[in-house]
C-alpha cells in the first residue's frame, strides 16, 4: 500500500519547473476554494427557517471530523511528503501528521451532511462542496503537503461522520443548538433586525 500511495503522489506531484499560472491555480485550489465552506454556511443562517438549522448541523459536522482527526493524528503520526523528503514542495506548511487531511474533511464532511438535509438550499450548497473537494484533494497532494492516502483516509472519515450526523439525536442536537445559536443570534442583532436588514 505504502509503495502504491508513493507511486500515485509522485505521479500527481507539480514538477519543480512549473509554470507561476499553473502554481496560482494549485494554490488557489489549495488554500482559498475551502472558503466556500464558512461563507456558504453564513448564508444559510442568514437565510433563516430551514436553512439555518441546516447551517448547524452542517457546522457541527465539520467540528466532529476535525475532533476525530486530531484524535487519529496523535494516535497514528504520518509524516508529509517534505518531511520525509519526497516529490516537491510548493506550498509552506508545518510537519504535523498528514493523516487524514483536514481541508478535504472539512469539504467532504460539510458537503455529505448538508446533502442529507431537508431543506433545498443546503443539499444545493452540500452538492456544490462534494464537486469542489475533488479539486482541493488533487490541489493538496500536486503541492506537495499531502499523500493520496491522506484524502482517501478524510473521505472515509467524512462518510461515518455523515452517517452519525444522520441520527435522530445528532438531527435532535443540532435543533437544540440552533434554538440556543437563534436567541443569542437575534439578541446581538436586535438592532438591524428590527430595521428589516436582517432576517429574524
Amino acid at each position: 500500500m505504502d509503495s502504491i500511495n508513493r507511486a500515485l503522489f509522485l505521479a500527481i506531484n507539480a514538477s519543480p519547473n512549473v509554470s507561476e499560472g499553473e502554481l496560482a491555480i494549485a494554490v488557489l485550489l489549495a488554500k482559498y476554494l475551502i472558503l466556500l465552506v464558512p461563507v456558504g454556511l453564513t448564508l444559510l443562517w442568514l437565510a433563516g427557517g430551514r436553512d439555518r438549522e441546516g447551517a448547524v448541523h452542517g457546522l457541527l459536522g465539520v467540528g466532529l471530523v476535525l475532533l476525530i482527526n486530531s484524535v487519529i493524528g496523535l494516535a497514528w503520526f504520518e509524516p508529509r511528503p517534505f518531511v520525509v523528503g519526497l516529490g516537491t514542495n510548493l506550498l509552506p506548511h508545518t510537519p504535523t501528521s498528514a493523516f487524514p487531511s483536514n481541508h478535504a474533511s472539512i469539504m467532504f464532511t460539510s458537503a455529505f451532511v448538508l446533502m442529507g438535509t431537508l431543506a433545498r438550499s443546503p443539499r444545493l450548497l452540500g452538492r456544490l462542496l462534494l464537486l469542489c473537494a475533488l479539486p482541493v484533494c488533487w490541489a493538496r497532494v500536486y503541492l506537495g503537503v499531502h499523500w493520496p492516502l491522506d484524502m482517501f483516509g478524510a473521505l472515509g472519515v467524512s462518510v461515518v461522520v455523515a452517517l452519525i450526523m444522520r441520527t435522530a439525536s445528532a438531527r435532535e442536537t443540532s435543533r437544540i443548538v440552533a434554538a440556543i445559536l437563534e436567541g443569542l443570534y437575534r439578541r446581538l442583532m436586535a438592532w438591524p433586525i428590527a430595521r428589516g436588514w436582517l432576517r429574524r
